[in-house]
């Protein structure tokens, strides 16, 4: 049975660098090895049994039971869901009840078991087969077992003569998980184990039994940023699949007919690249077409199956999975000379395939063009054509038309920079200005982003993040697309503000580059975890802070942040300082990197320590300005900020 912590595609963290980071960072300290074990459920028994036909339909029975142990756990254990595609398989519910503390059952009675439709396939009438099965326990409380025994016939494999399976242990306490595979002889099974042990397997009557088991063990708390735990953590593949080539060249096998250009594409493509001579810029053309008029349902390639619609009729529905994506994208390549191949990618956080080559450690299907050496992924409508989505980068990829394994580039172009302007008044009031410009992948990321924000939230923003600063004050918010003098995409920001600085006296200001998220942002990310055991994403970003402070008539700077710089193997840092009469001006440039990989290891993370606390002390720094009581009372200067008198005058 496949899990939906693997076939899910995952959706990426936020990267909308203009986008309040609003929960507050904080070092983890130290942990027990077991603090990511969730005690409000026991897993008491998850048997899984499969029986597998040489065609590689299969049949499932499937034993569980689970005991309450806390209130919170009530509400995830009340209901048991099952994913069933109609008509491809049947879900038998034998037996489900609530066992009492008192030994009284109370059965599941059929009007508790639900069949209803899955919600990402609400509107897309071309995968209405796809649907949730759900066991609905009666009078659930804290202390009761919760049973089920189902049987899960699969009438077709998704691949003929293959079967595959996956499976990892739940983050509950987990007394027995077993699993069976009884397959014909001549299906040998590769496997692919970690935390699991081969119990059993036994050859008798043509066939051969295999039985595994669950070694229970500490379930380590999962870090910030860290990738998949199934590419670290316990962890069970099986598959009949000799080699990832085989796997991919099945895939096209059963997917290769429905990128054959019809009558509708080919008259598409002819308009959208009848005036473009180049290669890479009809490919990109075809892919902002698609990702922007095609909308994307988001399934699981092991829910719907591997028969993607034909390309005329992914065209004609204007929506389509993954599969019909890349069918379409295929079929319009080619109607305008350009081959290409899908490629089978995981889109979340896994950056490792298994020894047992299996669809189940895939969840998403983009396309590579040979000639230009070029990855499309046309359902990221938040990404222009020629980038990936950050979750999609340095990943090994199999291309289905040759089976060969290859990987998606580690970086790609993309940079932030942000002008930065702040007047402060005699009275520590002030006025600001703000601009931020996104360059390369994160351009098309900002621009969506900035179209799906309401008038309301807009007029909110500038207050919003001055609240998070401690101070009151309001602003506009504006966007606009590049120009010769502002390259990307430009959010704009401008504001008042009550309480900038405390004034008059002598106070300490910080000496930020950025009004927002930022290089600071980003190094204060870093600290979140204080020790590392598990490897974990890479920081990538590239940021380019000019900041101008306008200082008030009368005050004077007592001290100025010694200019800092940091080149190692992770980071290129640097800050620089510049006081001239009443401006002090900040820049600050941050490029972080790994070389080779998006995965940090624990020990990368200890060998990044002394520069991020170099760092860190850079971006805490803060200029002192010493404003005297007399020279409070300021009359209409340069500025045009309110005149204010003295304090013995309020």
């Amino acid at each position: 049975m496949i899990f939906d912590t693997m076939v899910a595609r995952a959706e990426p963290a936020s990267r909308l660098l203009f986008v309040l980071c609003c929960a507050a960072l904080a070092c983890s300290g130290a942990w027990g090895a077991n603090d990511g074990m969730d005690t409000s459920l026991v897993v008491a028994r998850n048997a899984q049994h499969y029986v597998v036909q040489r065609d590689g339909s299969s049949t499932l029975t499937w034993e569980q039971l689970t005991e309450v142990a806390e209130e919170r756990g009530v509400g995830e254990a009340g209901q048991r869901n099952f994913n069933v595609r109609t008509g491809l398989e049947d879900l038998e519910v034998i037996e489900a009840y609530t066992e009492k503390p008192d030994g009284r059952r109370i059965r599941v009675q059929p009007d508790q078991i639900k069949l209803q439709q899955q919600g990402q396939v609400a509107g897309a009438a071309a995968f209405q087969d796809v649907k949730i099965e759900t066991i609905v326990f009666p009078e659930v409380a804290i202390g009761d077992k919760l049973y089920s025994k189902t049987r899960l016939t699969r009438h077709r494999a998704l691949f003929d003569g293959q079967f595959s399976d996956f499976t990892a242990p739940d983050a509950h306490p987990t007394r027995e998980l077993s699993l069976t595979y009884d397959l014909p002889a001549d299906m040998p099974l590769k496997s692919d184990a970690r935390g699991f042990k081969l119990a059993s397997m036994v050859s008798a009557g043509g066939r051969n039994v295999y039985r595994w088991e669950y070694v229970p063990a500490d379930v380590p708390r999962i870090e910030s940023d860290t990738v998949s735990a199934l590419d670290f953590g316990p962890r069970l593949l099986v598959a009949t699949f000799q080699d990832q080539a085989q796997l991919g060249r099945a895939y096209d096998q059963a997917a290769h007919a429905a990128a054959v250009p019809g009558p509708r594409v080919k008259a598409l493509v002819d308009t959208l690249v009848r005036q473009l001579a180049d290669p890479r810029a009809k490919a990109l053309a075809i892919d902002n077409w698609v990702r922007r008029n095609v909308r994307f349902v988001s399934v699981g390639m092991q829910d719907v199956g591997l028969h993607p619609h034909p390309a005329d009729t992914v065209l004609e529905n204007g929506y389509g999975d993954c599969q019909d994506h890349a069918a379409l994208m295929q079929a319009m390549l080619a109607a305008a000379g350009i081959d290409s191949t899908p490629a089978l990618i995981n889109a979340g956080n896994l950056y490792r395939l298994s020894e047992a080559p299996s669809l189940d450690q895939f969840n998403h299907l983009i396309v590579y063009v040979p000639s230009l050496d070029l990855y499309l992924d046309s359902t990221a409508l938040d990404i222009e054509a020629g980038y990936l989505r950050w979750d999609n980068l340095d990943k090994p990829v199999v291309l289905t038309r040759t089976g060969e394994i290859r990987h998606t580039p580690v970086q790609q172009a993309g940079r932030i920079w942000s002008r930065y302007r702040v007047r402060i008044a005699a009275d520590g009031s002030a006025t600001l200005d703000f601009k931020r410009g996104h360059e390369g992948w994160y351009e098309e990321n900002a621009r969506i982003a900035v179209a799906g924000m309401s008038a309301a939230v807009r007029a909110f923003q500038v207050k919003s993040i001055l609240l998070q600063k401690g101070m009151k004050g309001s602003g506009t918010m504006d966007a606009n697309d590049p120009t010769p003098t502002d390259p990307g995409y430009v959010v704009s920001e401008q504001g008042t503000v009550d309480d900038w600085a405390y004034l008059p006296g002598t106070v300490g200001i910080y000496a930020d580059s950025s009004f927002h998220v930022g290089v600071s942002w980003v190094l204060h990310a870093m600290t979140r975890e204080a020790r590392r055991t598990q490897p974990y994403l890479c920081p990538d970003d590239d940021f380019t802070e000019d900041a101008v402070f306008e200082l008030p008539a009368g005050a004077s700077v007592l001290a100025v942040p010694k200019d800092t710089r940091v080149a190692s193997p992770y980071f290129q840092y640097q800050s620089e300082f510049r006081l001239q009469g009443q401006t002090l001006r900040v820049h600050r440039r941050l490029k972080t990197v790994k070389a080779d990989s998006r995965v940090c290891t624990p020990e990368d993370f200890q060998a990044m320590q002394p520069d991020i606390r170099g760092m860190m002390h850079d971006i805490r720094s803060q200029f002192i300005l010493k404003m005297p009581e007399q020279a409070l009372a300021v009359r209409p200067d340069s500025t045009g900020l309110k005149s204010v008198a003295s304090r013995d005058e309020r």
